[in-house]
C-alpha cells in the first residue's frame, strides 16, 4: 500500500526575516512510530505527545502507523518554530479527516493537550517579518486576532476542531495600518541657558547624525537632555521605514512605526547584547538602532572593550560578523549619544566637594581613548548653574522646527566646492592645522548641519566658528594636565 502525504506551509522566524518551510507529512503501516525530522530543536521533538493528545481531545483519530515528519529545508537550523498546529494538519490531511485546504496557507501555533490553539505576542515577529504576498493566508490562534497584523488574510481558531468547517470560512482581510497615533510625551519643560545650549548641540546631532559626548556633573540634567530627543525624532521616509517591527529594550516585540529607534541599553551590557554575535546571528542593539539613536548613559561605566567595539560601527555604514562559516553584515546608520559623569565621584567641577585627585580623573577619562574621541563630532560640558530655568520648551512646537530643518536639508543642494574651500582654510588655521583629517571633515559636516538649521543655502564664517566651538570640546579633557 502506497504511504499517505501531505504538505503543509508554516514559517520559520530569523533576525533578518522570517523564511517559509514545508512540513511534509508521511504515514505508512508499520510498526508504530512518530519521528520529527528535519534539523529542528529538541522542544519541536517532544511535541509529538502533544499533538496525539491534541488530536484525539480534538475526535480526530491519530494513526497507529510510521509516522514521519520531515520539516523543509532540512540544511537549515531551525531555532525558532511554532510547528504543532502545520503537524496536526499535515496529519489530518495524511488521513483525509479534514478537507483539502487552499493552497498558500501557512499554519502557525502551537496545542494545548485539550486540542485548543495556543499562541500569542511571541508569534507576531514571525508575521511581520515575512515577506508575503495579496494571496498568503494565515491560520492562526484566536488570541491574535486583536493585535496589529501585516497585510493579508487570516483565519483564526480557537480549537483544533474548528479545522473541519475551515475551507468554508471566509478568511478576515487585514489591511497593514501601524498605530500612528502621536501623544506628547513631555509636552513642556524649562530649561536654564546651559542646558539649552547643550540640547542645541544635541539637536544638531539629531540633525546632522553627529555623534555626540555630553560631560557633567550629576543632576544637571544629562539623561534629560537626552531624553526629550524621542519624542522629537522624525518620521521615517517610505525608503528607510522598517516594515518589520523592531524589538524593543525590554525583549518584547513591536509592530512597524514610523518613529526612528531610540535605544539606551543600561551600562552593564555585554559586548555580544551590544554588537550581536552567536550562530546563528542574533542582533545587538547597534542593529536594532538602524537610522536611529543609541544612547549610552553613563557611557564610562561601560566596560572600555565595549566603548572600543564602537569605533568602525560609528564610521561605517555597516558591520560585518565572521562567526565560523557564517558571515553576517549587519547596517550601522545610527547616531551615538553618550553622556557620563566627569570622575569617578562625579562632583568635579560641581557645588559639591570633589574628591578626586587630578590623576584619577585623568585615569578615568582615559576609558574614552583618542581614537574614539577621533569620531565624535560634538563634544560638551555641563556643569551646575545657579542661573534660573526661563527658557521654556514645547514638545509639538518644538518638532515642528525640527521638521523644517529636515526638509530643508534633503531639498536644498550644496553648493560647488563649499567643503573643499573650507577644508583648505582648516588646513591654513593655526588653530586647526594639526587636527586629523577626519576630524576637519566633521567640522566642515558640522557647519553644513547648523546652516541648516539656521535655514543658510550656503555654510558661512559664523557657522565655521560654532562647529570648531562644539568639536574642539573634547580638548577639555587634556586642560586636566
Amino acid at each position: 500500500m502506497n504511504p499517505k502525504r501531505a504538505e503543509v506551509g508554516s514559517l520559520l522566524y530569523e533576525w533578518n526575516g522570517s523564511k517559509e518551510i514545508q512540513i511534509e507529512v508521511g504515514i505508512r503501516r508499520g510498526f508504530p512510530h512518530f519521528q520529527i525530522l528535519g534539523n529542528v530543536p529538541q522542544a519541536t521533538k517532544e511535541a509529538r505527545d502533544r499533538i496525539r493528545l491534541a488530536l484525539e481531545a480534538s475526535s480526530f483519530v491519530f494513526p497507529i502507523e510510521t509516522i514521519i515528519i520531515n520539516v523543509k529545508p532540512t540544511h537549515i537550523p531551525k531555532k525558532r518554530i511554532s510547528l504543532d498546529l502545520a503537524i496536526a494538519v499535515g496529519i489530518l490531511l495524511a488521513t483525509e479527516q479534514i478537507p483539502d485546504l487552499a493552497s498558500g496557507t501557512f499554519f502557525l501555533g502551537n496545542l494545548g493537550l485539550d486540542g485548543s490553539l495556543v499562541g500569542g505576542k511571541e508569534l507576531l515577529p514571525y508575521l511581520w517579518q515575512y515577506k508575503s504576498t495579496k494571496d498568503t493566508r494565515f491560520c492562526l490562534p484566536q488570541s491574535l486576532q486583536k493585535e496589529s497584523l501585516p497585510r493579508g488574510e487570516y483565519f483564526f481558531l480557537s480549537h483544533l476542531e474548528d479545522l473541519r468547517t475551515l475551507p468554508h470560512l471566509t478568511p478576515e482581510s487585514r489591511i497593514e495600518n501601524p498605530n500612528e497615533l502621536q501623544t506628547l510625551v513631555w509636552e513642556s519643560v524649562h530649561l536654564d541657558p546651559y542646558q539649552m545650549k547643550a540640547f542645541q548641540g544635541l539637536l544638531y546631532a539629531v540633525l546632522g547624525n553627529h555623534h555626540s559626548v555630553l560631560l557633567g556633573s550629576p543632576g544637571v540634567g544629562k539623561t534629560m537632555l537626552h531624553r526629550l530627543l524621542e519624542p522629537l525624532l522624525p518620521e521615517t521616509s517610505a525608503c528607510e521605514r522598517n516594515p518589520v517591527g523592531i524589538w524593543t529594550s525590554s525583549g518584547e516585540f513591536e509592530t512597524p512605526t514610523k518613529k526612528k529607534p531610540f535605544r539606551s541599553p543600561h551600562h552593564s551590557t555585554t559586548e555580544v547584547g551590544l554588537i550581536g554575535g552567536g550562530l546563528p546571528y542574533q542582533p545587538g542593539e547597534i542593529a536594532k538602532a538602524e537610522g536611529g539613536i543609541l544612547f549610552l548613559d553613563e557611557a564610562l561605566e561601560f566596560k572600555d572593550r565595549i566603548l572600543e567595539s564602537l569605533r568602525m560601527p560609528m564610521e561605517d555604514s555597516y558591520l560585518e560578523i565572521t562567526r565560523m562559516n557564517e558571515v553576517t553584515k549587519i547596517k550601522t546608520n545610527f547616531t551615538l549619544l553618550l553622556s557620563t559623569n566627569p570622575c569617578p565621584c562625579g562632583n568635579y567641577q560641581s557645588q559639591n566637594h570633589c574628591h578626586c585627585s587630578l590623576q584619577r580623573i585623568r585615569l578615568y577619562l582615559q576609558k574614552i581613548s583618542g581614537a574614539f574621541l577621533d569620531r565624535i563630532t560634538i563634544f560638551q560640558t555641563l556643569f551646575d548653574s545657579p542661573v534660573e530655568r526661563t527658557i521654556h520648551l514645547e514638545e509639538s512646537k518644538l518638532k515642528s522646527i525640527l521638521n523644517k530643518r529636515f526638509v530643508f536639508r534633503n531639498e536644498r543642494k550644496l553648493a560647488d566646492n563649499e567643503e573643499r574651500t573650507f577644508l583648505r582654510q582648516l588646513d591654513d588655521a593655526s588653530e586647526t592645522k594639526q587636527l586629523s583629517l577626519r576630524k576637519k571633515k566633521q567640522i566642515v559636516s558640522l557647519a553644513r548641519t547648523i546652516a541648516d538649521w539656521n535655514l543658510s543655502p550656503r555654510t558661512k564664517e559664523v557657522h565655521i566658528q560654532e562647529a570648531l566651538h562644539y568639536t574642539l570640546g573634547y580638548q577639555w579633557i587634556y586642560s586636566l594636565g
